[in-house]
């Protein structure tokens, strides 16, 4: 009986760890082609870029490096870490032209590229990037921290690309994410996430990551690497390059040894496995061929070949008059007399004696490689009785020489005027985008007369969109310039942007290594969770809110012994007021991940606040008071639960806040705040409002702008209070009413207070708005 040969294939788990609803998710870009595809012989690709900057032509420009890798990656040729290099190169070209057409721009990125080909990893960077590659035996990090800020790409100064390769193994994983990933967690604890995740358990350690970055969205992606055995005739099929000069597929990468007596990667039937071969050998040998791209980058080469076709033409008919004996004697009949012509004498050509393959002779190499000697053997001898043509002379071969200069010349001339005509097209375009632009601006002209300001905000909106086009195009133009600042005076008004003019002075500094996440206030008092430290300290201001009196320090902290109960990692914290029959001092609860909720205030410290069925929680990840009720949002069940006061404590069993019809969905809750309704803001800026367990329609008015990430919210309890919502990504407060309509936002004078916001809340005693920030802790009357 025959015996079946088999091969082994590499197949790739992976996950991400930001929602796809977040804008942000399109910085990481995974490409998995299908079999079938012809760029599958190159294997996968994942691309993830960290912008460094805030521009309206942001996601434009992630757009067009992803575009760039991409190309680059399936097109070029060489070995895989080089390819991937020139990909971050070109990359690299792209984001500076953007920058140089527009000096209003200045962004700067990390890349990080991983291709997955033929067994292998090979992984190139440039930027504050960060990878985490996990074996049975170890962990790499890559690149490393001194390594991980240097050489952005988007500057004048080229890129520092760092590579880094590996041959895969079964069960191996690899984690992509972005620099911050090492400022919200520390290194030991994602690499040991890394090195504990296998297939099944890939969507825990999706879950434990996140909860590392403290819900803050954050790029990732984790991969896991599985070996999996094909027959013989499946492996026949895999889509593999067949042009001349394709490379066959590496399957095991050969040692500094001849590949004829190399040793395979792996012993499939249990051997021993061989070492890494070197990395100057590892990029000679797995190399991918290069093939013409499936699309050419832009239509100027096009119109430049089109404009080439036609001199060569006049070329051709040019050379056919100029040369007519040469074209004669093509034509003349091969019948003809043959001449009498002396053959050149030629002396004769020493060449080494080709001895017979059955009576072999070493030869001495006198210390000449090997591969020079092959070389030399493979040399054709000369062709005896060969005398070139004689060479032109007089008039013709001055003509000749004429013709030669004058092909690149004329040449470059057409080629120059295809770039020109190409800039013409793109000036026409440019212009035509500007124009439109003004046009918008007749028609905030027209809405505000009839006072509609959604449409005047819509049409701003709008004529801005077109100006960030044109940019692109052309540049900024002094036009151009002109109407973004009107544009912009009017989105002043339009939006009532407010400036914050107190928030020069904060209350309280924080050091570079803290992480402040969220704030209660009552009174005087301020409790501030530390998602870095894992603590939460106590401050207490003057009686005007403008000073610290008190800096108490930690009150609790991740570690901590309460009642016997050991304080797990810090979620989230809510103010409890008084409770008549129950609780006569009001409290700070704290809630940690292991679904414990503690319970502080300055006489009893802190104390362990039994609930009813507790064990039956999930993962508890925010909770609020209302009414005396305690209110614990439960991600895994995705229900609310709603324990009432009862006995010495919350001793009845829950109830289930979610009608039975409603299908929540609370993965990646970030933020709830409770006035009758419950309101959910999600990681991926989504707020959600319910009523008695249903979910009401609800969508924030669109203003310009609006799309940024929002990480806290605050809001006054009564009905026609307002809604504060923290934007991170444009460093700003927008002012909303509970039945959605856009009111005003509010900005720092100076802007620099209000970069890195966390947090909010709102004092609806004194009107005083506290604002969180990674950086600093301000108080803010809000303005009339």
């Amino acid at each position: 009986m025959a015996n079946t040969a088999y091969s082994v294939k590499t197949r790739v788990h992976s996950a991400q760890l930001m929602d796809h609803r977040n804008p942000r998710a399109a910085h990481l870009e995974a490409i998995e082609p299908a079999w079938g595809d012809e760029r599958a012989a190159r294997g996968n690709l994942y691309i993830l870029v960290e912008l460094i900057g805030n521009s309206p032509v942001s996601n434009h420009a992630v757009r067009e490096m992803q575009a760039t890798i991409e190309l680059t990656y399936y097109s070029a040729g060489g070995p895989v870490s080089q390819v991937l290099k020139q990909a971050i190169a070109d990359a690299h070209e792209v984001l500076r032209k953007l920058n140089r057409n527009s000096p209003d721009i200045h962004l700067q990125a990390g890349v990080i590229c991983a291709a997955v080909v033929q067994g292998h990893l090979v992984i190139a960077s440039a930027g504050p990037t960060v990878a985490f590659v996990a074996t049975s035996e170890r962990l790499d990090q890559f690149p490393l921290d001194e390594e991980r800020y240097s050489g952005s790409i988007g500057g004048e100064n080229e890129p520092n690309v760092h590579t880094h390769r590996h041959v895969l193994a079964d069960g191996d994983a690899l984690f992509l994410g972005e620099s911050e990933w090492t400022l919200q967690s520390d290194v030991r604890t994602i690499g040991g996430a890394v090195v504990s995740t296998s297939v099944s358990n890939m969507q825990d350690m999706v879950m434990h990551l996140r909860e590392q970055g403290d819900n803050v969205p954050l790029l990732g992606l984790l991969l896991v690497f599985t070996e999996e055995e094909q027959g013989e005739e499946e492996a026949a099929g895999s889509p593999l390059p067949t042009a001349v000069g394709a490379a066959p597929p590496v399957h095991n990468v050969p040692g500094e040894e001849s590949s004829r007596n190399a040793t395979p990667l792996r012993d499939r039937m249990g051997g021993s496995t061989p070492e890494l071969p070197s990395a100057a050998t590892m990029q000679h040998q797995l190399t991918v061929p290069a093939r013409r791209p499936q699309k050419e980058p832009g239509q100027w080469r096009k119109r430049a070949f089109r404009l080439l076709d036609r001199p060569s033409k006049w070329f051709s008919n040019l050379l056919h008059g100029l040369l007519p004996e040469r074209q004669a004697r093509q034509d003349e009949p091969l019948q003809q007399p043959e001449m009498a012509v002396p053959e050149p004498e030629t002396a004769p050509i020493e060449q080494d004696p080709i001895e017979p393959i059955s009576d072999p002779e070493p030869q001495p190499t006198m210390g000449v490689p090997e591969q020079a000697q092959s070389e030399e053997r493979l040399q054709l001898p000369a062709v005896p009785g060969y005398a070139p043509p004689t060479p032109s002379q007089g008039n013709r071969r001055r003509l000749i020489i004429a013709i030669a200069i004058l092909i690149p010349l004329l040449t470059s001339a057409v080629v120059g005027a295809a770039f020109l005509r190409e800039g013409n097209i793109n000036q026409e375009e440019g212009l035509q985008l500007v124009e439109l632009a003004d046009s918008k601006l007749l028609e905030v002209q027209q809405a505000l007369s009839v006072d509609d300001r959604a449409t005047a905000r819509a049409s701003l909106s709008e004529a801005q969109r077109y100006l960030d086009e044109a940019i692109v195009l052309i540049g900024v133009t002094d036009q151009i310039q002109e109407l973004s600042e009107v544009i912009t005076t009017e989105l002043q008004e339009l939006l009532q942007v407010r400036a914050l003019y107190s928030l020069d002075v904060p209350l309280l500094d924080y050091e570079a290594d803290a992480e402040p996440q969220r704030i209660v206030v009552s009174n005087q008092d301020i409790y501030v969770l530390d998602s870095g430290s894992q603590a939460i300290s106590h401050y207490r201001t003057n009686s005007e809110r403008t000073l610290l009196e008190e800096d108490n320090g930690a009150i609790l902290k991740e570690g901590d012994v309460v009642s016997g109960v050991t304080v797990g990692r810090l979620v989230d914290i809510a103010w409890q007021p008084r409770i008549s029959g129950f609780e006569d001092k009001a409290s700070l609860l704290i809630l940690d991940r292991n679904n414990n909720v503690f319970r502080y205030n300055r006489l009893d410290g802190a104390t362990h606040l039994v609930l009813r069925e507790q064990s039956s929680l999930g993962s508890v990840g925010q909770l609020g008071i209302y009414n005396g009720r305690l209110y614990l949002a439960d991600e895994r069940s995705d229900q609310i639960y709603r324990y009432t006061p009862a006995g010495l404590a919350y001793d009845d069993p829950p109830t289930e806040w979610f009608d039975e019809q409603v299908q929540g969905d609370l993965a990646g809750l970030i933020a709830m705040a409770i006035d009758g309704d419950i309101w959910l803001l999600s990681e991926d800026g989504t707020l959600l409002r319910f009523r008695e367990g249903q979910q009401l329609p609800f969508s924030l008015e669109r203003i310009p702008g609006l799309g940024g990430l929002l990480v806290d919210f605050a809001m006054a309890e009564h009905a026609d209070g307002m809604l504060y919502l923290a934007d991170a990504t444009d460093e700003r407060i927008l002012v909303y009413d509970k039945e959605w309509r856009y009111i005003q936002q509010y900005v720092d004078a100076e802007d620099i207070a209000l970069a890195g916001l966390r947090g909010l809340f709102l004092d609806e005693v004194t009107d005083i708005l506290y604002i969180l920030t990674k950086s600093g802790l301000y108080a803010h009357p809000l303005p009339r």
